[in-house]
């Protein structure tokens, strides 16, 4: 951990140097909606194995985990990289907010074509 914080910066400063659009997403949602999204899954005979052994102490490491997001936000949040944080409690709005960022980010020719399905 603390040499992965110690390199990160300067690897990231490295790619973006060399031309790579580097975009960083911080997804983040309340211990609210977290603890929702856990039990819908839990409900859902789909979509259970998605669940983790890491997933189930999420909820009982809420504060540490904090802690050391807020750490490694706080090292990690330069200028060539800086972090996009995103209220992702509504996940479509989240998904469309990445994605309007991503493309206002990385220039590209627009080609409104139309396109047919």
């Amino acid at each position: 951990r603390d040499r992965f914080m110690g390199e990160v910066n300067d690897f990231e400063e490295m790619l973006v140097a060399s031309g790579i659009y580097l975009i960083k997403f911080y997804l983040s949602i309340t211990r609210e909606e977290q603890a929702k999204r856990f039990e819908m899954v839990r409900k859902n005979a789909m979509k259970k194995w998605q669940l983790s052994s890491v997933d189930e102490q999420a909820q009982k490491l809420w504060e540490s985990y904090t802690k050391y997001r807020e750490k490694m936000a706080d090292r990690t949040d330069t200028e060539c990289a800086p972090w996009v944080v995103i209220d992702a409690n509504d996940s479509a709005a989240a998904h469309q907010h990445a994605m309007r960022h991503v493309l206002d980010t990385i220039p590209y020719e627009r080609d409104d074509t139309p396109v047919s399905i």
